[in-house]
């Protein structure tokens, strides 16, 4: 039995849960509530110490970190898999994993606290939210979350976000010059990495990173993307309505704010 610990709207439980249906596994839901520090209970990081989710049980074997969980799904599961042929087309493959991990994660972190949750975070009492806060483990994420929750979009990590993200959509652009998915013909954990942060930007509602003339090929992976089982069945059924919608309007109050630093990126 998998037990998959994880959260709605995560970007990295998107990941994992895609990736488990693209495969046919079933699961049971352990749902873990970020925003009331389920995450930093004694219980949750015994298992993961990071404090994260999404969280993988195994019969009794402990996997985190999404992409190497993705990878071990696939290494022992059948039914299809979700890697390249070849070791050129796998070690393109994880090289875009790896830059996702480091580039997009924390950007999309930034952006969705800056945005999304920022308004929620400040109808807490601030003593509570910052004791949240200085759980965290690693101190660049302690500091980000911090600063974008005290100044929102007029943070400096928001601007650097913004052009982290115009370059991560313009190396998918690039990638998808010669194939119908980002490592080759067909669907692998390369396009399931990137997929949350693309939704996410959408859920944001910040499409002018999406829909510059200059995206075409982005433009249309995502349809495809979004035209998957798999993504019905692993992202968009855990997504709750009513988050997607607070997000949307919080991302058009500030949109103005954004597209001038897309502008000056």
């Amino acid at each position: 039995m998998l037990e998959l610990y994880h959260a709605p709207i995560s970007t990295c439980s998107q990941k994992v849960r895609m990736a488990l249906c693209e495969k046919g596994l079933g699961w049971q839901d352990n749902l873990v509530n970020l925003q009331s520090g389920e995450q930093f209970s004694p219980d949750y990081l015994k298992l993961n110490p990071n404090a994260v989710v999404p969280t993988l049980v195994d019969d009794g074997t402990v996997l985190i970190e999404s992409t190497l969980i993705n990878e071990y799904l696939d290494d022992k599961y059948d039914a299809g898999s979700l890697k390249p042929d070849g070791a050129d087309g796998r070690h393109g493959m994880r090289l875009f994993t790896k830059q996702t991990d480091d580039t997009a994660q924390p950007a999309i972190a930034v952006l969705t606290y800056a945005i999304g949750a920022r308004p929620m975070l400040l109808a807490q009492p601030k003593d509570e939210v910052m004791a949240m806060f200085a759980k965290i483990p690693l101190e660049a994420k302690r500091k980000a979350r911090t600063s974008v929750y005290e100044h929102g979009v007029k943070a400096p990590e928001v601007a650097a976000a913004i052009k982290t993200f115009i370059a991560v959509f313009k190396g998918m652009e690039d990638r998808l010059q010669n194939h119908t998915w980002l490592a080759g013909p067909d669907l692998s954990l390369a396009d399931i990495a990137a997929m949350p942060y693309v939704l996410r930007i959408d859920h944001l509602g910040l499409m002018p990173l999406l829909e510059s003339p200059d995206l075409p090929l982005l433009a249309a992976w995502y349809e495809r993307i979004k035209a998957r089982p798999s993504f019905e069945e692993g992202v968009i059924k855990y997504a709750p309505p009513a988050v997607v919608e607070a997000f949307r309007g919080e991302g058009g109050n500030v949109l103005p704010e954004i597209e001038k630093l897309i502008t000056a990126a």
